[in-house]
């Protein structure tokens, strides 16, 4: 392998670059997606039951999910 090999197979190329920027802006998208509709769900039950124990479950609840699915399974 010479020098100009090894070089041009270690740098990423501009479409690389291009693709991963691409799909961090998609990642972040939907992450802000998610979070807005939480919160949209969140003040939903605390407008409708006007109680913040139901907002706190509505936020809480995929999180308790992940941590029972992790327990049963000895990961948590």
């Amino acid at each position: 392998m010479s020098t100009n090999e090894f070089q041009s197979a270690s740098l990423p190329t501009a479409g690389a670059v291009w693709i991963r920027s691409i799909r961090a802006k998609a990642v972040a998208s939907e992450t802000v997606q998610i979070i807005s509709a939480t919160a949209r769900d969140a003040l939903f039950a605390y407008a409708t039951t006007g109680s913040a124990l139901a907002s706190v479950a509505i936020v809480v609840a995929p999180h308790l999910d992940i941590l029972l699915r992790c327990a049963a399974h000895g990961r948590g």
